[in-house]
């Protein structure tokens, strides 16, 4: 094996791969929630309900970065994570191709899959860009998973008064 090789980090059969076939990356969520009881006194069938009405509102939030954009603040991995997805083929605004509730589950679960960007040039306005695709490569082969907790309060959830709050436990799993 020459030197050269040895030193870079995309292993060749990853880039070897990106000469006669597109890239495809895939990125799964899991979203486990847990509903707060929005008052004392509730009954274990009403709270089912208000649990099943909560998965419905949380399927409504389907923007694959909502869940992200908690801060704008640069340098936060999930800035980074944001700026590497879409440096590698998706767009800030994009939806999930795929989400939907697992029966009789507090579970959402969401799919994407976005082509992996071949065309970022060095010369392009955001040089980073070049890296941030190139580091997707990384995932050949070898998925990774992220996860972090959120608490957050949904509004209109039907037969809840006011806002309901849910603490939220996101696990993305991002594989080429």
């Amino acid at each position: 094996m020459p030197d050269s090789e040895a030193a870079d980090p995309v292993p060749g059969s990853a880039r070897d791969m990106l000469q006669d076939r597109a890239g495809i990356i895939v990125l799964r969520e899991d979203l486990d929630f847990y509903a707060i009881p929005p008052r004392p006194e509730i009954e274990h069938p009403e709270m089912i309900e208000v649990k099943r009405a909560a998965g419905k509102a949380l399927l409504q939030q389907d923007g694959i970065f909502s869940g992200l954009r908690k801060s704008d603040e640069a340098g936060t991995t999930e800035q980074h994570l944001i700026e590497m997805l879409t440096a590698g083929g998706f767009n800030v605004d994009d939806r999930w191709g795929h989400r939907a509730g697992e029966p009789n589950k507090a579970v959402v679960c969401s799919l994407a899959l976005a082509r992996l960007r071949t065309d970022v040039k060095a010369n392009d306005l955001n040089s980073n860009a070049v890296g941030m695709a190139q580091k997707l490569l990384l995932f050949w082969r070898k998925p990774a998973r992220r996860c972090w907790w959120e608490g957050v309060e949904l509004e209109n959830v039907e037969g809840v008064e006011g806002k309901l709050k849910v603490w939220i436990r996101r696990v993305w799993t991002l594989e080429m």
